[in-house]
């Protein structure tokens, strides 16, 4: 026999009940909020994706890229940057991938360093309350957010890196949650104005990704939290109004990529 809270049970029957006993599975603490939620596998994937291309990109070394079949120099970053980085001027002459292959490389140690720890931080609740397609869907269509904002109002020859713009789009996105959730937003705002701070006041932070990533990210996060808490809609509704609100968003930027760089010269 074995002392239980309430008497004594037998061995045998401990065993058969725990096999019976319904398996309870983790759930985030306090509903995903910020802080308060552990690191899903999906933030740890593009973690890992970012790391990765960013030890290829530092085994690289200065080189050339091609514009319009003329070749250009970059003696201050590596030829993955050259080749992939957001150089409005590229991308103007048909180099769209651009857009969304610079949110994957990083300029250093310490930016990359920054931008993964942010990410661990307010990735997680984001796709705890979203669903992993349509996290994957605001994450990507936040990085081209931030580069078509960047794209428009940066001189044309500058050359752009990181997941800045992709992260501001989740820092958009789960102020929306939380407004939804009538969670303390107080965490949320002091992060985006910390970020939004540092951007204007250095030199070397391409600040225009980070309002296109933010407002871009507020929008479709809108939308994807609407399709769930406020929308009497089936999964498969659900699913579609988020994808289907991503691919909207998606279509404008690219519209207004078509436009020639450095339209706004701040």
């Amino acid at each position: 026999m074995v002392q239980a809270p309430v008497g004594w049970q037998c061995r045998k029957c401990i065993k058969s009940d725990s096999r019976s006993a319904p398996v309870q599975r983790w759930r985030p603490a306090a509903g995903g909020q910020l802080g308060n939620t552990r690191v899903t596998p999906l933030v740890i994937a593009l973690i890992a994706v970012n790391v990765a291309v960013y030890v290829w990109e530092m085994s690289t070394k200065p080189g050339y890229f091609s514009v319009a079949g003329q070749s250009a120099f970059c003696p201050l970053a590596h030829v993955a940057e050259c080749q992939y980085g957001l150089i409005p001027t590229a991308v103007h002459h048909g180099q769209w991938y651009r857009l969304l292959t610079s949110a994957f490389l990083h300029a250093n140690i310490s930016h990359i360093a920054f931008n993964m720890f942010t990410l661990a931080i307010v990735g997680p609740p984001v796709e705890v309350a979203l669903g992993r397609v349509r996290f994957v869907a605001l994450y990507l269509v936040s990085a081209l957010g931030g580069s078509v904002a960047s794209y428009l109002l940066n001189t044309p020859g500058q050359i752009g890196v990181g997941a800045s713009g992709a992260i501001f789009g989740l820092f958009g996105a789960y102020f929306v949650i939380a407004r939804r959730q009538r969670w303390d937003t107080s965490a949320i705002l002091a992060l985006i104005g910390v970020n939004l701070f540092i951007g204007f006041a250095s030199t070397t932070v391409d600040w225009r990704a980070h309002i296109g990533g933010l407002v871009t990210g507020t929008i479709v996060g809108v939308a994807m939290s609407r399709s769930r808490s406020g929308w009497r809609l089936s999964p498969a509704g659900e699913m579609a109004v988020g994808i289907g609100a991503a691919v909207v968003v998606a279509a404008v930027l690219s519209l207004l990529a078509t436009l020639p760089p450095g339209q706004v010269n701040l």
